[in-house]
């Protein structure tokens, strides 16, 4: 990657043969994209000369063969986590970043230049990795970190069954009981680097405590407390949350965004229009799981029979107009697939434009950074990539994405 000194003198034009300049907007024919540095400075109709900019740096990436589109953000990743991984004990914080930074590769290569990674079993891997990525030093999507999540003792994010001597040693600054020390829970991680917050409204899919009919994890105190507290420290909070009560209760406690949201009902939606919260509902995961031969028929059937209760709801909700913002949990699912989820909410009764605004001005809205990424305008960081097809008439070309720029850097082009 060149150094930030290199990037300000560099100017770049993108011939965009067709260019979608917002998920909002119609596409436009025969464009350019001027981009000096880090940032794009115009956006012109026509192909213009190289000739019209006497800095000798200055030159033409030709995409006029290729539809252009704002970089991809997925808003649910654990880039620490490699799908079914069960070495993680016995892994070096050096080993996890590394492994970190090789997941964050094919992230960035699948044209996902913004991220949020939405918790760790150890912080300080992936908030290094997410401060490598911003100083520019290795070729990483944007990353938005929670480093650890905060949980409630035995909840999903802490580690169970264990012997009472190992699990003390195991004992996050993460996990917390009472709203005083939830409190200190959050400010532990933001102490640690994290950029943004989750906590664990309610157990995993796979856990006692996420069923439909499950008990929160965490008190309406606490939730309350870990909201107030990372808003006060200016971070967005996400609640990871399955079964109904879970998703209600952190509604109503001021979260940001629900992760999953399994079990939403029309009550959940009517929360979820009222507040403004997001929903990233990581729908494409049950696909994955039933792709899988190693996995017993008999979950095979139980997640079939999930699938078709909690599916229709979240087409109601899309109907709704609940926000949704895309999240594809890639580390439970492979790192590089991420896209799969975009073509999941066309399935389930989203239009392509509605699906592609999920992974980029959605995402960018529900982070607050809205000035800065989402669309190829004026002002905002060159997160630019290319696909072949179009993906308005085909969403799965997002599947393939030929060409990826982060911040001005061209990090991919396959033309």
């Amino acid at each position: 990657m060149l150094p930030a000194s290199a990037l300000a003198a560099e100017i770049r034009l993108i011939w965009a043969g067709t260019l979608m300049t917002s998920a909002d907007q119609q596409v436009s024919q025969r464009q350019t994209i001027v981009i000096e540095g880090a940032e794009m400075v115009a956006v012109e109709s026509g192909y213009l000369p190289v000739d019209n900019y006497p800095n000798d740096q200055a030159s033409v990436i030709d995409l006029r063969d290729a539809h252009v589109l704002p970089g991809l953000m997925d808003m649910h990743v654990h880039l620490t986590l490699s799908s079914f991984s069960s070495e993680f004990s016995k892994l070096s914080d050096s080993d996890i970043a590394l492994m970190a930074a090789e997941n964050a590769q094919k992230t960035l290569m699948a044209g996902f230049t913004t991220v949020r990674d939405l918790g760790s079993f150890r912080a300080e891997p992936i908030i290094a990795l997410s401060q490598a990525s911003e100083r520019g030093t290795l070729a990483s999507p944007r990353i938005y970190t929670a480093g650890q999540s905060i949980s409630a003792t035995a909840g999903h994010g802490d580690v169970r069954g264990l012997r009472e001597d190992v699990a003390s040693l195991m004992l996050s600054d993460s996990i917390c009981d009472g709203a005083d020390d939830c409190r200190r829970a959050v400010r532990s991680q933001y102490k640690l680097g994290a950029t943004t917050i989750k906590m664990h409204a309610t157990g995993g899919g796979a856990d006692p405590n996420g069923r439909r009919e499950s008990a929160p994890e965490m008190f309406d105190d606490e939730m309350l407390a870990v909201v107030e507290t990372g808003h006060a420290l200016g971070l967005r909070v996400a609640a990871h949350a399955h079964g109904t009560q879970g998703i209600n209760a952190a509604l109503r406690a001021g979260v940001d965004s629900i992760e999953h949201g399994s079990w939403i009902t029309d009550e959940s939606i009517e929360l979820f229009l009222e507040s403004g919260t997001y929903l990233v509902p990581t729908a494409y995961l049950q696909d994955y799981f039933l792709s899988r031969s190693d996995i017993p028929a008999a979950s095979h059937e139980q997640r079939r029979i999930r699938v078709a209760q909690i599916h229709p709801m979240l087409t109601r909700a899309i109907n709704e107009g609940v926000h949704i913002t895309m999240g594809s949990d890639a580390g439970i699912m492979p790192h590089g697939d991420n896209a799969l989820e975009i073509a999941k909410y066309v399935e389930l009764g989203m239009s392509q434009s509605e699906a592609i605004r999920s992974a980029t001005l959605t995402a960018a809205e529900m982070m607050g950074v809205g000035s800065q990424l989402g669309s190829i305008e004026v002002g905002k960081f060159a997160d630019i990539i290319a696909v072949a097809g179009d993906p308005l008439e085909d969403i799965s070309t997002l599947q393939a994405v030929i060409f990826v720029m982060r911040a001005g850097e061209v990090v991919k082009n396959e033309l």
